[in-house]
C-alpha cells in the first residue's frame, strides 16, 4: 500500500514574513525549517495510527512524503480521521494557510500502478480543500476565524499575546508564532540534533500534537517517548546514543551566513557585498521533467529506482550545495539558503554572486545527472535588501515559468532567458563593459544608449534605423583603436542579425552592467 501526503500553500505561507522588526532572515529559515517538520510530524502520525515501522517512509521532502507498508483493517477510517485531525490544527494554527491531503491506493499489479492511482487521487482531493473528512454535510462555520482584536505587529495575521524587541530597540507585540520563529530561527545555525517526541511537553515547538527539541549541545538522549532523531549537521550519521530505528536522515539544516563571530549575517549587510549596485537577488531553479522521469523509473525499476533518484536529487540540493556554501573560503558563502532540497532551491545573496553562482551549480547538477539526462530551469530576480522577499520570490517563480516555457534548461534573468550553455559567454561580455566603464574607456551614460537602441532594432516594433544611430554614436564618441570601440564596431557589423549572441542577449548583458556600475542610492 502507498501513501502520499503533500502539504499546500507553503510558499505563501513561508514568505509571508515582514521586514518591519528586522530579522526577516531568520523568521525565514525558522518558517522553511517549521514546513519541513510538519510534513515528518504528519508521516510520524501516520505510522503510529497504522502501527508501520520508521522505515515505511520511502520519501520525505518539500513538505511531501510517501509511505509504503502493509494495508491494516480499516486504514481509509483511520487516514481520514488522521487527516481531519492533522488540518483541524492547520486551520488553527496557520490560519489556513497551510493544509494537508492525504491519497492512498493498494495494487496486485504493481508499484507503478499504485503510485499513479495514488496520485490521480491525491490531485482530485487537492482541488477540493477543506472538504469535509467525511460524507457529512459542509460546516462553514469552522472556517471563519476569530476576529483579530491587536493583530501581530509582523504577520498581522493572528492575533498578538507576545512581548518582543526588535533589532532597533524597538517594543511591539507579536503573536505566538512569530515570537516562536525567532527563537528558533537563532537557535538553528547552532543545533545540532532535532528530536521528535510524543508528547509537546517541555519542546521548543508544539506541532500535531508532537514535541519538537532543537539540541544546540553535543549530548542528547533518547527515550521511550523519542520517535525520530535527525542530525542536522552530518546527516547521515547517526550519532552512538540514538537507536537505529528511530534515526532519520533528513537534511534539514541549509547554509546561513555568518559573520567573524558565528552570528548569522542580515540581508542588509548581505547586500553591501555586492558589486556596484546594493541589491540581492533571488534565485529559484528546479529540475525540469521530472514527472516524466520519475515515470519511466517507475516502469522500469519500481519503487525503489524512483526513491533511488530522489535520494540522490536531495543529496545533490541539501547536500553537495551547502557543501559548496559552506567550505573554508568558498566565494558562495554569502548565499543565504532558504530552501534547497528535493528537486528545486530558492536562495538569496549578492546579485552578482548570485549570477555565478547560478552558472556554477547547473554544471554541477548536469554532471550529477548525465546518467539521466535531467536538466535545470531557474529564474533571477533582483530585490532591495528592506524590502519584503515574498514579491521578489513571486517574480522569481514567474520567471522560472518563463525559462521552462521557452523550452527548459534555461535560465530568466535581467529580462531576457538564455540556454545555460550561452551563460558564462553572456555575463563574460556584461562584465568586459563593466571593467571598461570603470576604467574610463568608456560612459556609463552609453550604456543606456546601448540598450535604448537594441530594443528599438529588435522590439516589438523593429525599427531598421537603429542600426544607423548605433553607428552615429560610436563613431562619435568612442575612442578609435581602444579595444572597446573594436567591440561597438563589431556590434555595429552584426547589429541587424539577432542570431548573434552579442546582439541577441544585449539588454540582458547591458542590465547586468548598469546595475555593476550603480552607485548606491542612485535611480535610473
Amino acid at each position: 500500500m502507498i501513501i502520499l501526503g503533500d502539504i499546500s500553500g507553503i510558499q505563501n505561507y513561508v514568505f509571508d514574513v515582514a521586514e518591519t522588526g528586522g530579522g526577516q532572515a531568520r523568521r525565514l529559515r525558522a518558517r522553511s525549517v517549521s514546513v519541513q517538520l510538519l510534513a515528518e510530524s504528519a508521516a510520524l502520525r501516520v505510522l503510529s495510527t497504522l502501527k508501520w515501522p520508521l522505515d515505511s517512509i520511502r520519501l520525505s521532502g518539500a513538505g511531501k512524503f510517501l509511505l509504503e507498508g502493509s494495508s491494516p483493517l480499516n486504514v481509509e477510517n483511520a487516514l481520514l480521521q488522521e487527516q481531519h485531525g492533522i488540518n483541524e490544527w492547520l486551520l488553527r494554527e496557520t490560519r489556513g494557510e497551510l493544509r494537508l491531503t492525504f491519497a492512498w491506493a493498494d495494487s496486485t499489479e504493481s508499484d507503478k500502478a499504485a503510485y499513479q492511482a495514488a496520485q490521480q487521487e491525491l490531485q482530485r482531493k487537492k482541488a477540493q480543500p477543506w472538504a469535509p473528512f467525511s460524507k457529512a454535510t459542509w460546516n462553514d462555520a469552522r472556517l471563519i476565524l476569530d476576529p483579530l482584536d491587536t493583530p501581530c505587529s509582523l504577520c498581522h495575521h493572528a492575533p498578538a499575546t507576545e512581548d518582543e524587541v526588535d533589532a532597533d530597540g524597538a517594543r511591539g507585540l507579536v503573536c505566538r508564532t512569530c515570537s516562536q520563529n525567532r527563537e528558533i530561527g537563532q537557535k538553528l545555525p547552532r543545533a545540532r540534533w532535532l528530536v521528535i517526541r510524543g508528547a509537546p511537553q517541555a519542546a521548543d515547538l508544539a506541532m500535531l500534537g508532537l514535541g519538537i527539541n532543537v539540541v544546540t549541545n553535543d549530548s542528547a538522549t533518547t527515550g521511550p517517548g523519542i520517535l525520530a532523531v535527525a542530525n542536522l549537521q552530518d546527516p547521515e550519521t547517526r550519532p552512538s546514543w540514538c537507536p537505529n530505528d528511530r534515526f532519520i536522515q533528513r537534511r534539514l539544516m541549509a547554509h546561513v551566513p555568518t559573520d567573524a563571530r558565528g552570528a548569522p549575517v542580515w540581508f542588509t549587510e548581505l547586500a553591501k557585498q555586492a558589486l556596484g549596485d546594493p541589491l540581492l537577488a533571488v534565485l529559484k531553479a528546479d529540475a525540469d521533467s521530472l514527472g516524466v522521469c520519475f515515470d519511466h523509473l517507475l516502469t522500469t525499476g519500481g519503487l525503489d529506482a524512483m526513491r533511488e533518484l530522489s535520494d540522490r536529487l536531495d543529496a545533490f540540493f541539501a547536500g553537495r550545495l551547502r557543501q559548496e556554501l559552506a567550505s573554508r573560503n568558498s566565494r558562495w558563502s554569502p548565499i543565504y539558503t532558504i530552501f534547497a532540497g528535493g528537486d528545486d532551491l530558492i536562495m538569496v545573496g549578492p546579485w552578482n554572486v548570485m549570477v555565478d553562482f547560478a552558472g556554477a551549480m547547473r554544471g554541477w547538477f548536469a554532471e550529477e545527472f548525465r546518467d539521466h539526462r535531467l536538466t535545470l530551469s531557474a529564474g533571477l530576480e533582483l530585490m532591495k535588501p528592506k524590502r519584503p522577499i515574498k514579491p521578489a520570490v513571486e517574480r522569481a517563480e514567474s520567471l522560472l515559468n518563463e525559462a521552462k516555457d521557452s523550452g527548459k534548461d534555461r535560465l530568466a534573468a535581467f529580462g531576457q532567458v538564455w540556454l545555460w550553455q550561452t551563460h558564462d559567454a553572456i555575463i563574460g561580455a556584461a562584465r568586459q563593459l563593466v571593467e571598461w566603464a570603470i576604467a574610463g574607456d568608456i560612459q556609463r551614460g552609453w550604456l543606456h544608449t546601448l540598450l535604448e537602441l537594441a530594443l528599438a532594432r529588435h522590439g516589438d516594433k523593429p525599427d531598421p534605423l537603429a542600426t544607423a544611430r548605433l553607428a552615429y554614436h560610436v563613431e562619435r564618441n568612442w575612442k578609435k583603436g581602444a579595444p572597446a570601440r573594436q567591440w561597438a564596431d563589431r556590434l555595429i557589423n552584426d547589429f541587424d542579425d539577432q542570431e548573434q549572441l552579442h546582439v541577441r542577449y544585449l539588454p540582458a548583458i547591458v542590465r547586468y552592467a548598469l546595475t555593476a556600475t550603480r552607485k548606491p542610492g542612485e535611480e535610473e
